[in-house]
């Protein structure tokens, strides 16, 4: 069976056509497609355009595309559902099942390889999501940056000014994390950091990337640092128990996956994780993704056709997009 899996975001848009054997037999990458920042035009052009470069490619087995999954940032929020679907039903075979659904249900099944589980994401961004055997769906945080993105690199990286801040006013502890943060800036006073933060770029931008060294100060034993983290983690643990409590059975033994920027030192982040959840979920196991988000986009869409896959999938499928993206 030839699937395409359609992986959306913000700065770029894959797309992947595989079998369940892992096979890949084309592989693109065009613009952004969040259709929420987006003009109309401009979505349906990267969506087009990723049809038409993926067809250009291998024509006779785009001919026999079952199914198409499209894991897209925004929709869902959006209500758009129905609309992106029938968008890339134009340029798909007739009779292909298109199934569109925000880009988090890519980053599950690229770690549970089609199952059921949880996934939290923290990139520049944060959100859980479950599914259950059922079908069932919860969701938990990821509101906005502004107000509800606990565990995001902006959370982290926004925690890292305010520690700045209140060490420089003493009104906190001193931190490494003023040197780091000022020589980032490349400034030389703390409150310099401000005409940085608000200038032209979006400050969800700026902020996010200081993320990584929240991440190192902690790991050389900051103590304020290591708080932040903390706090994160616990923040994150809330989400995901309340998914789980949603859909899963206190001693269900369920898949949890850590995807996204901020959790570059998997081992840090496991073993805490496993510490937060003893008492609550017991039987989780925590991981990390096993397969590309698009591959993840792949394994949804065969999940839509209930079609197992070889054991050997996610090795078969790395192994060929390294061939492919490798110059």
């Amino acid at each position: 069976m030839y699937v395409l899996g359609i992986d959306g975001g913000g700065t770029r848009t894959t797309g992947l056509v595989a079998d369940e054997l892992g096979n890949v037999y084309m592989h693109a990458v065009t613009g952004r497609s969040n259709p929420n920042t987006l003009q109309q035009s401009e979505f349906e052009e990267v969506l087009s355009g990723l049809m038409k470069e993926l067809k250009k490619q291998n024509d006779i087995i785009f001919a026999q595309l079952s199914v198409c999954f499209a894991g897209i940032a925004g929709v869902g929020e959006s209500g758009r559902d129905a609309e992106v679907a029938a968008l890339l039903a134009r340029g798909l075979p007739v009779g292909t099942k298109v199934t569109v659904r925000n880009d988090a249900f890519n980053a599950l099944y690229s770690g549970t390889l089609g199952g059921p589980g949880i996934v939290q994401i923290a990139g520049t961004g944060a959100v859980t999501l479950g599914i259950n055997e059922d079908g069932e769906i919860a969701r938990s945080g990821g509101w906005g940056y502004l107000f509800d993105d606990e565990g995001s690199g902006f959370y982290l990286g926004n925690e890292a000014l305010k520690a700045v801040f209140r060490s420089f006013d003493n009104r906190g502890a001193g931190t490494s994390l003023t040197d780091r943060v000022t020589e980032y800036f490349a400034v030389q006073n703390v409150p310099d950091i401000i005409a940085k933060v608000y200038g032209n770029e979006h400050p969800r931008s700026v902020v996010a990337p200081l993320a990584r060294l929240v991440m190192q100060e902690a790991k050389a034993d900051d103590a304020v640092s290591k708080w932040i983290v903390e706090k994160g983690c616990k923040e994150m643990m809330h989400s995901i128990e309340a998914c789980h409590r949603r859909l899963f059975d206190e001693n269900h033994p369920t898949a949890i996956i850590l995807s996204g920027g901020v959790f570059t030192d998997e081992k840090l982040f496991i073993s805490r994780f496993r510490e937060l959840a003893r008492h609550s979920i017991p039987n989780a196991t925590f991981q990390t993704t096993q397969v590309p988000p698009v591959g993840g986009a792949v394994l949804a869409g065969l999940a839509v056709k209930q079609t197992a896959i070889n054991p050997g999938f996610a090795n078969r499928m790395n192994e060929q997009l390294q061939e492919k993206v490798t110059p």
